[in-house]
């Protein structure tokens, strides 16, 4: 992880955030986030943002997601809240001056959150993360790196391994090469090519950096047993 990211999620069931600094000036980090031309540098692939209160932002976002809310609240270069137009999800987005940059958290509210899963949760929260370390690499060095982001996948539903390290198996879906490599429900996954994997955003990123049809080995803990299986790298089902 980032050393300037935190990765937080509050004791509070129906909220999650997630946090990282950028070395960039607060009008610049405010701009990439309000205004429609910024948002496409690092964000999204079309924006249609009425920035006031009461006015409408709609993000496309890429790989099928989009934000469609109202702004309820605007504090000029601090923060500002879209909710859903529904009503039930809010997320606040909040800046702040620190010393080696402008801090931007992000903060998702719902009355459902509590009851949502840990790994719908981590996904969420790890995906949020790798639009936040785009923005930090565009203003920071230029590069746009979203063409490096969610490019292989092997097919399984999995989340961080309460107690210990890895990440537990919870789907496996038919036909994927997870599938025809064996893994199973219940497993859970503690290395990849031997490099440690600590919980859901480490497996996702250690499986991102290998090539697609690229063969690698997993180190599976099964019950008590310990096994290694190789499993292809397939392509990210959902393009950009």
């Amino acid at each position: 992880m980032l050393k300037e990211e935190r990765f937080e999620m509050n004791k509070i069931k129906d909220s999650v955030k997630r946090e990282i600094v950028i070395n960039a000036t607060l009008k610049e980090v405010w701009d990439a986030l309000t205004q429609p031309e910024h948002l496409n540098r690092w964000y999204t692939k079309n924006a249609e943002i009425d920035f006031r209160i009461g006015g409408r932002g709609y993000m496309n976002h890429g790989w099928g997601a989009t934000t469609d809310g109202v702004f309820t609240e605007i504090d000029a270069m601090k923060r500002f809240v879209i909710q859903s137009m529904d009503g039930d999800f809010t997320t606040i987005t909040t800046l702040e001056e620190v010393e080696n940059g402008v801090k931007v958290s992000i903060e998702y509210q719902a009355s459902y959150l509590g009851e949502m899963s840990q790994a719908i949760k981590e996904n969420m929260l790890f995906g949020t993360g790798q639009f936040l370390e785009n923005l930090k690499s565009v203003y920071e060095t230029g590069e746009d790196i979203r063409a490096k982001l969610w490019t292989g996948w092997i097919g399984i539903t999995h989340t961080t391994n309460e107690g210990a390290a890895g990440t537990k198996v919870l789907k496996v879906k038919e036909g994927s090469v997870a599938a025809a490599a064996g893994i199973e429900p219940e497993d859970i996954i503690k290395e990849v090519d031997r490099e440690e994997i600590t919980g859901y955003e480490s497996f996702e990123r250690v499986l991102n950096k290998k090539a697609v049809n690229q063969t690698v080995t997993l180190t599976i803990e099964r019950k008590s047993e310990k096994l290694q299986l190789s499993c292809l790298v397939d392509a990210y089902p959902v393009p950009y």
